[in-house]
């Protein structure tokens, strides 16, 4: 692939504005980025930094090398279509974001074979701080995959996932850090039921959860391990977490992830 290459994000929601920002403030982005929206306001942020602005999305297609799909699933099939009618040529790589879209159902719109990638990432992305997921269809040059990873390595780190796990991976990355954000509002809560009001409550409950998850990025104990190095026998951890396990915490977990998956493949399901 010719560099630079020109990226065209379709769609100007949040995860394409994320990765447009850490694009942006990439030093080696082998990347010229151009962006169509819809929603022509949310486009103008992006023009004073050097992205390249279209009035429509075949525009932005025929002017692409890759193609980031930044819209909803809902969208899918009308925007697809419009591509497929417009008589798009040369070589293309699609990368979808959509939860439940597969490779085979963006190919199946577009009405002929392209090279696709999939990609689940997540909010913490508008951070420089995200975790996406990745995988790709059997057209996707070697090349144009590690390409299509730099869209993602610039705002976190990239998961390599075959296709088949990416409907179950949104469940471990993509939607949680909702669950986070749920324990965090619950410990929060009951922090100020029992009177704890300071004003940086709320800070150190947060830099509580960011100091636990770099313990077991650098501890090189398991989440396990750690668990047993803080709940001292007889102790208040160990009195907590005994409530925990018996309300089946990790069970609650475990059915909601697998709720999770169920939808996305129900969604993937009306693309078939």
């Amino acid at each position: 692939m010719n560099h630079p290459i020109r990226l065209a994000f379709i769609g100007a929601g949040n995860m394409s504005s994320a990765m447009i920002g850490g694009l942006c403030k990439s030093e080696d982005s082998p990347f010229v980025i151009g962006l169509s929206s819809r929603t022509k306001e949310k486009c103008e942020p992006f023009r004073s930094a050097g992205v390249t602005v279209f009035d429509t999305n075949t525009e932005a297609l025929a002017w692409a090398d890759m193609i980031v799909l930044g819209i909803k699933p809902q969208q899918y099939a009308d925007v697809l279509t419009e591509f497929r009618d417009s008589g798009f040529d040369g070589r293309k790589v699609f990368v979808s974001i959509a939860a439940g879209i597969s490779t085979d159902a963006v190919c199946r719109m577009l009405g002929r074979d392209v090279p696709v990638v999939r990609a689940m990432p997540n909010t913490p992305m508008l951070l420089g701080l995200g975790s996406t997921a990745v995988s790709r269809n059997a057209s996707v040059t070697d090349e144009e995959y590690e390409t299509s990873r730099k869209i993602f390595s610039a705002s976190g780190m990239v998961i390599d996932l075959p296709e088949d796990k990416m409907n179950a991976v949104i469940a471990a990355t993509g939607s949680s850090p909702a669950y986070l954000y749920l324990i965090i509002k619950a410990i929060y809560d009951e922090a100020r039921a029992q009177g704890v009001d300071a004003p940086t409550l709320l800070d150190g409950i947060c830099q509580m959860t960011a100091g636990a998850a770099q313990m077991i990025r650098d501890s090189g104990d398991d989440p396990e391990t750690l668990i047993r190095k803080v709940c001292s026998p007889g102790g208040t951890t160990e009195r907590a977490m005994q409530v925990l396990y018996d309300e089946d915490l990790p069970g609650i977990l475990s059915r909601a992830m697998q709720a999770c998956t169920v939808r996305a493949e129900e969604l993937g399901a009306k693309y078939q």
